[in-house]
């Protein structure tokens, strides 16, 4: 590598072809469940897209998958716009598909009704994008749309499509394994540099996505074992929406690296530019998105993406704390039981207005004063959001960490038996307290910005 070399990484951009249908009742109920914006997908793509075109020093861009919302052909043909307008202005684009590029239900929104719509094959997919990393593929598994590409002199990219099954299996088959063992030696024996870039994460970016089946690859400490021991030390991945780096060790004392980035039109709305330079450490430098063009109702471009996340995670608060049939389903009993009904009504009252503060008192705790008018509910949220958006700020030495550490020790008499209970089937759960408070702080505190050091010698 003669001088460093960078490429912008942009995941799950999950276009949505506004003209299908983007308001009315049907759409309002379906986007108060979705952390990403639809509508807004085209105007937030345009402003990110014309942002990354406007750097003359990269142009090279990788996209790991979920390029649409719910596989709609009109979509891909959009999106395959505005990949021409990055085109456009100099720039190379790598793409793999995944979930979203062809299943689900595609369908627009008009009135209070969805309309289905022409959706697409999978099996179209590499043809639809061929000019888009297969073209330039030097070594390719057809059978799982997965291809080799020299970015740069000394640089390769391993792009590993993961699809698995289309159902359950999330994963990477084991000829699919062999052959990407094999491109990474061939890189390796030809002196080059190789990293990969998956649509699913390698690593569970938080010890609550061990307990999500999909946050992480199927088998997921096999496959990291493998690339490790094979000398793949980086990875780029999406799917999760969150803004995360990760690092993960074998027995033999190989590193791997997961570098997992926000969803391009959801909070955080994030994108990161990346950089090899010479002195054998990759430097890695996130970006959000400023502003789009849209009606926001007054609020910055992050506040907007904020609120749209918040309102979603409050939604399933309470439905937790109100919906008799949810609360039912969750702790048992039959919903036909309607002395249930009542408490779960009035425990939902209670936490719409309970402080920190009150929480304290209950239980016999100070809270600091900084924090002890926030009310539960909104702490709630926000330690959700924290952990989407990355470098969760609560670690110790801050008021909400030390009062969160109290109110663990207060329910010790609970939560060690859960411990002894649920920690004999998994062990995340037979510590409580150092679960949770991992969840809520990030001491490293490097999620956007970072630099790596790597084994190979560019």
């Amino acid at each position: 590598m003669s001088k460093p070399f960078s490429f912008f990484l942009v995941t799950d951009p999950h276009y949505f072809e506004l003209s299908l249908g983007g308001e009315g009742e049907a759409y309002e109920k379906r986007s108060r469940t979705d952390q990403k914006c639809v509508a807004e997908t085209g105007a937030i793509i345009d402003a990110g897209f014309k942002k990354i075109a406007q750097d003359e020093q990269t142009d090279v861009i990788l996209i790991p998958g979920d390029l649409v919302y719910r596989g709609e052909q009109a979509s891909h043909e959009g999106f395959i716009k505005k990949l021409k307008y990055l085109e456009q202005n100099g720039k190379k684009i790598y793409i793999i598909t995944a979930r979203h590029d062809y299943a689900g239900n595609p369908c627009g929104f008009v009135g209070d009704q969805c309309i289905p719509v022409e959706g697409t094959p999978r099996e179209n997919l590499r043809a639809m994008y061929y000019h888009y990393g297969f073209e330039q593929a030097i070594s390719e598994h057809e059978s799982s749309m997965s291809y080799v590409a020299q970015l740069t002199d000394g640089i390769r990219l391993l792009a590993l499509n993961c699809d698995g099954d289309c159902g359950d299996f999330k994963g990477i088959w084991e000829d699919q394994m062999q052959w990407a063992l094999e491109q990474i030696k061939d890189a390796h024996d030809s002196n080059n540099y190789i990293f990969a870039m998956t649509h699913y994460p390698l690593l569970p970016f938080s010890p609550i996505m061990n307990m999500i089946g999909d946050a992480k690859l199927t088998d997921w400490e096999t496959v990291a074992d493998k690339f490790a021991n094979a000398g793949l030390d980086l990875i780029f991945t999406g799917h999760m929406h969150a803004q995360a780096v990760t690092d993960y060790t074998t027995k033999s004392g190989n590193m791997i690296t997961d570098v997992q980035t926000g969803c391009f039109v959801g909070c955080p709305c994030a994108y990161r530019r990346v950089t090899f330079n010479e002195n054998n450490c990759i430097d890695i430098h996130s970006y959000t998105i400023e502003d789009f063009d849209w009606d926001k109702k007054g609020k910055t471009a992050q506040e907007y993406f904020q609120w749209r996340f918040d309102r979603m995670i409050t939604d399933m608060i309470d439905a937790m704390a109100y919906d008799f049939a949810f609360f039912t389903r969750q702790f048992g009993g039959p919903e036909k039981n309607k002395k249930i009904k009542i408490p779960v009504t009035v425990i939902g009252k209670m936490l719409q207005k309970l402080t920190l503060k009150k929480l304290g008192r209950m239980l016999c705790f100070r809270v600091d004063r900084s924090i002890e008018n926030r009310l539960i509910k909104d702490i709630g949220v926000e330690l959700v959001r924290n952990i989407f958006v990355g470098d969760e700020p609560y670690v110790k030495g801050t008021p909400m960490y030390d009062a969160m550490s109290k109110l663990l020790s207060r329910l010790h008499p609970i939560t060690r038996l859960i411990e002894k209970k649920a920690g004999k089937s998994n062990p995340l759960l037979a510590d409580i307290d150092s679960f949770v408070l991992s969840m809520i702080g990030d001491e490293r505190q490097r999620d956007y910005n970072t630099t790596l050091d790597i084994k190979w010698k560019l």
